[in-house]
């Protein structure tokens, strides 16, 4: 076989085994629950909410009205 003809088999071989076989991939989980947003007025709060949460993934979004 040719090497164009190859890479078809096989990547027709992983499509086939990620349908048949779904847990063999797994997906990310979607997060069920919206997480809580926080209107804060001092920078000592950002700091505390922002360091209980460490080892996880944190957002921080300032918004303004304007």
């Amino acid at each position: 076989m040719n090497r164009r003809l190859r890479r078809i088999v096989a990547s027709v071989a992983v499509a086939l085994a990620a349908l048949l076989e779904p847990t063999a991939f797994p997906s990310y989980a979607v997060a069920t629950a919206a997480p809580k947003l926080s209107d804060l007025h001092r920078v000592d709060e950002l700091k505390a909410l922002f360091n209980q949460d460490k080892g996880k993934i944190r957002l921080v979004l300032l918004v303004s009205p304007t």
